[in-house]
């Protein structure tokens, strides 16, 4: 009864997140899209809020938004980049109350922000607010708004919002691909490009570097298929924690450890937001594993299977491929594990490396024992 409660749970939660994603990532292209068209037409804001990881969108759009409010010949003196981290947030308001040189505006752009919570500072910003420089476009940059706080809704309230969040796997990644190798003068079609997305995953400057490392291959009016895809892109794609998550779900426990231990080598990212990073990817994994599986009992066709786990039409068929060949018990023993391996990083004494390689050796059971006998039916 539990166990078919949960699988009922995952499989509703999947149907949920999949569409809150595909929300999300329209909303950002709206907002995007609103954005460019005012810019077009000479309409900027003295306020701005730009939100969310995908900067690769983001900076396009802040050189934009530069290029039309500060005249280039004077940019130097007319724009600057400040963070405002260590609670002088007073700074980049008196920056954005100086008069422009030899120009309509200048832009100043505020970065480090989302932690303030000083009264005064926040007071400073009201006040702002209340009159901004007409000849003073203030940018606001953040990967992400703690929504608990004052001045993230300070900032949502009062400045014009333009999203960039992730683009989603299932349609938009693979739409932007195709777009920048056509614009490149080459060719790839919906399957490739998909197939290109669920290897590299949904980032923009990592998709742009691998594109342009087919197109460069492919040459002028060249056409980018799977194969070429496989010839050039496999091997740099075994560094990121995509590939370890595949090697996970294939129960490949020597390629997956020899994956982790190349991420932990040749990165200076935090440890413990590194662990999270991965954990949270796997964990993602395994509850589209679950999903897709009772899914798949019910003979959904493939199509359905991608929306619920949001996950390109294209590569589900492959996914699938490797979930009927696993047992449900072992996807719900794995669900567990790494359950108690987020509890373990936060309160273990263990390294956060040494967790995950555990985690990773129960996951991958030895190829001698039967997965039914491991983990029961």
């Amino acid at each position: 009864m539990a166990k078919t409660l949960m699988i009922s749970l995952s499989s509703t939660l999947l149907h949920k997140t999949a569409a809150m994603k595909r929300q999300t990532s329209q909303d950002a292209q709206k907002s995007q899209s609103d954005f460019q068209r005012k810019l077009q037409n000479g309409q900027i804001a003295p306020l701005y809020l730009f939100e969310g990881a995908e900067r690769q969108l983001r900076d396009q759009a802040l050189k934009k938004l530069s290029e039309a409010a500060v005249d280039a010949s004077v940019r130097d003196f007319n724009y600057v980049v400040i963070s405002v981290a260590q609670g002088n947030l007073d700074e980049a308001l008196a920056m954005a109350r100086q008069f422009p040189m030899i120009s309509a505006r200048r832009m100043v752009v505020v970065t480090g922000f989302e932690a303030i919570s000083d009264d005064g500072q926040l007071e400073l910003l009201k006040n702002y607010f209340r009159q901004p420089v007409e000849t003073t476009v203030l940018v606001f940059v953040s990967d992400g708004l703690d929504n608990r706080r004052n001045i993230s809704t300070m900032l949502r309230k009062t400045c014009e919002v333009v999203s960039f969040e992730a683009l989603d796997e299932r349609d938009s990644a693979p739409n932007w691909v195709r777009d920048y190798v056509t614009r490149a003068g080459c060719s790839i079609d919906t399957s490739s490009a998909a197939y290109l997305v669920g290897m590299v995953g949904v980032d923009l400057m990592r998709l742009a570097s691998e594109s342009d490392k087919l197109i460069g291959y492919v040459g002028d009016g060249g056409r980018i298929t799977q194969d070429e895809i496989d010839l050039l892109v496999r091997h740099s794609h075994e560094h990121s924690n995509f590939e370890l998550t595949d090697a996970v779900v294939d129960g490949d426990r020597k390629k997956a450890l020899r994956l982790l231990h190349r991420i932990f080598d040749n990165t200076s990212e935090n440890p413990q937001s590194l662990t999270l990073m991965i954990l949270g990817a796997i964990a993602s994994n395994y509850r589209k594993m679950l999903g897709a599986k009772e899914l798949m009992k019910q003979n959904v066709p493939n199509s359905e299977v991608a929306k619920a786990v949001g996950m390109s039409p294209y590569v589900v068929g492959r996914f699938n491929e490797k979930i009927r060949r696993i047992e449900t018990a072992r996807i719900l023993k794995g669900i567990e594990r790494i359950a108690a391996t987020d509890v373990a990083l936060k309160t273990s004494m263990a390294t956060p490396r040494l967790l995950l390689e555990v985690l990773i050796c129960e996951l991958c059971p030895p190829q001698s024992q039967p997965v039914e006998r491991r983990y029961g039916r």
